[in-house]
């Protein structure tokens, strides 16, 4: 009977110690009036803010929130198909050899930004571009050849 009590006791605890960071009710009101049909949004909490994954419209999400409730930053992940044409138009005019593999855009107070990766037969190469267009290459990849 011991035994049986002590593992109840252990289940509950290694349960607790793993259950979902408790994101304060404010900032859950916040996200789901913006976000409405989002389904399966993964939680989890920092020092600072509370971060939040999730997918809408085949589009991978991440939301920094402090506690509060006022958004931090986001991120949005896809592909080609989602670039704007003015930034798809500056990437073929200064790389019209690559192709668009994937963007991770971010945005905050402060600043908008889009990390393109790009791709050839011969290598990756990772752009980053602000709004207007000005872009630098920040990493360059060669592929293996087999």
């Amino acid at each position: 009977m011991k035994k049986l009590l002590f593992l109840l006791i252990f289940a509950s605890a290694t349960l607790f110690t793993f259950a979902a960071p408790p994101v304060n009710e404010k900032v859950l009101k916040l996200f789901s009036s913006v976000f409405p049909t989002v389904q399966n949004a993964k939680w989890y909490e920092y020092e600072d803010y509370y971060q939040v994954y999730f997918d809408k419209d085949d589009i991978k999400c991440r939301i920094k929130y402090d506690f509060d409730g006022k958004i931090i930053s986001t991120m949005r992940y896809y592909g080609d198909k989602m670039v704007s044409p003015f930034l798809r138009a500056k990437l073929s005019q200064k790389h019209p050899e690559k192709t668009i593999y994937g963007v991770t855009e971010t945005n905050s107070d402060s600043e908008l930004t889009y990390d393109f990766v790009l791709e050839d037969d011969k290598g990756w190469m990772h752009v980053r571009s602000d709004a207007t267009g000005q872009m630098s290459v920040t990493k360059k990849f060669k592929k293996s050849a087999e």
